[in-house]
């Protein structure tokens, strides 16, 4: 007989958070929803359609969420991310991501023939072609939107050759080109951008070009209709300049210890998710050891967690182990207390865990399966 797993067992409500096995990731519900409601705000006052990244927390139930404060659908960056928000009845979708693969295409196609606005995105002859014959032996007409490298590159077409994939695009009798998307992510973490006038400066710089393309493209006849842009540190900025219609942020409902770092509009007291852990050692005076190392907490941003209320430093992890330094703490730290980081990572630290869970104060007040975990392919 399969013994059952903690993530299995039917959690009664109210729960304390004392009451919590750690390692867990848990969400502070006032932050969280402050959050939501301050980039809505965002959006609204500059008239642009907020369109959130599932990725950043994979849960159906906060993809529900958003898109009911917001109204402008959810973002997936692979197929079977989207399909988990499908079936859970998210039914505008946008995939931020090629796919090529003819199975993985006959799933796509088979996603955007059931759902009420699914668009895809392509940015070169070699994921075009092979999307129009899926989509044309289906029956099906694939909205797509052409990606735009907007300096980070990684993938997208350049501006120079935007032109020419447009009417690639508009060529294919089963594709339907309804704008363009560019990523300008990239601007977070330069080392001459870390005040709020550097950020504006550098996207709007980012988002002239963006509107040089797209006026290229307008000018050989074919609409651009939307223009998706932003992660989480540029939104706010890049939203501003008139040729945006949609940003496309992901972590900002959470945040992490890397926008901390390096944003000039993000604090600790932002940062609505931190992973809870429990000391299991004290090998000397002045280091303790937690349960949380890197298969509770992603480090492949090379940054360690930032405690949320105690003067430790954690500064080392195996797999499943914390060192953390506790000279410099004003109270003792033993066996059994708990210590609570914010990850440097939200999105890939989420990913490793079944469930996340939302607190209110010390009182659970929800918890989540995070569903489309794993969910690569």
């Amino acid at each position: 007989m399969a013994l059952p797993t903690p993530s299995s067992v039917p959690v009664s409500y109210p729960r304390h958070v004392d009451e919590l096995e750690t390692p867990v990731v848990t969400v502070d519900l006032t932050t969280m929803e402050r959050n939501i409601d301050e980039y809505a705000e965002i959006a609204d006052e500059h008239d642009v359609r907020l369109r959130s990244h599932a990725k950043t927390h994979k849960i159906p139930e906060l993809a529900h969420h958003q898109n009911e404060k917001t109204g402008g659908g959810i973002v997936c960056q692979t197929l079977s991310e989207a399909e988990v928000m499908a079936q859970n009845g998210i039914d505008d979708i946008y995939l931020s991501y090629m796919v090529v693969d003819e199975r993985k295409l006959d799933r796509l196609v088979r996603l955007s023939e059931k759902l009420d606005s699914f668009v895809t995105t392509v940015d070169c002859e070699g994921n075009i072609n092979p999307l129009q014959t899926v989509a044309e032996e289906h029956g099906e007409r694939v909205d797509v939107v052409l990606e735009i490298d907007a300096g980070l590159n990684r993938v997208g077409t350049s501006g120079e050759q935007a032109v020419e994939m447009a009417r690639y695009i508009d060529d294919q009798s089963a594709l339907n080109l309804v704008g363009v998307m560019a990523f300008e992510g990239h601007v977070f973490g330069r080392d001459d951008v870390r005040t709020a006038d550097k950020y504006e400066t550098a996207c709007m710089e980012i988002m002239d070009e963006v509107a040089r393309t797209v006026d290229r493209i307008e000018d050989v006849g074919i609409e651009v209709d939307e223009v998706k842009v932003g992660s989480t540190a540029t939104s706010r900025y890049s939203c501003r300049h008139p040729v945006v219609t949609e940003i496309n942020p992901g972590m900002y409902m959470f945040n992490d210890a890397n926008l901390v770092r390096g944003s000039p509009d993000v604090t600790k007291a932002d940062c609505a998710l931190s992973v809870l852990t429990t000391v299991i050692s004290k090998p000397t005076s002045d280091r303790v050891v937690v349960d949380a190392g890197s298969k509770s907490i992603s480090f492949d941003t090379g940054q360690d967690p930032i405690p949320v209320d105690s003067d430790v430093e954690y500064y080392n992890a195996s797999e499943e182990h914390g060192w953390v330094d506790m000279s410099r703490a004003e109270s003792d730290i033993s066996v059994g207390d708990r210590l609570e980081f914010i990850p440097p990572h939200v999105c890939t630290t989420v990913n490793l865990h079944d469930t996340i869970v939302g607190v209110d104060g010390d009182d659970v007040r929800e918890i989540w399966n995070v569903q489309a975990r794993g969910k690569v392919r």
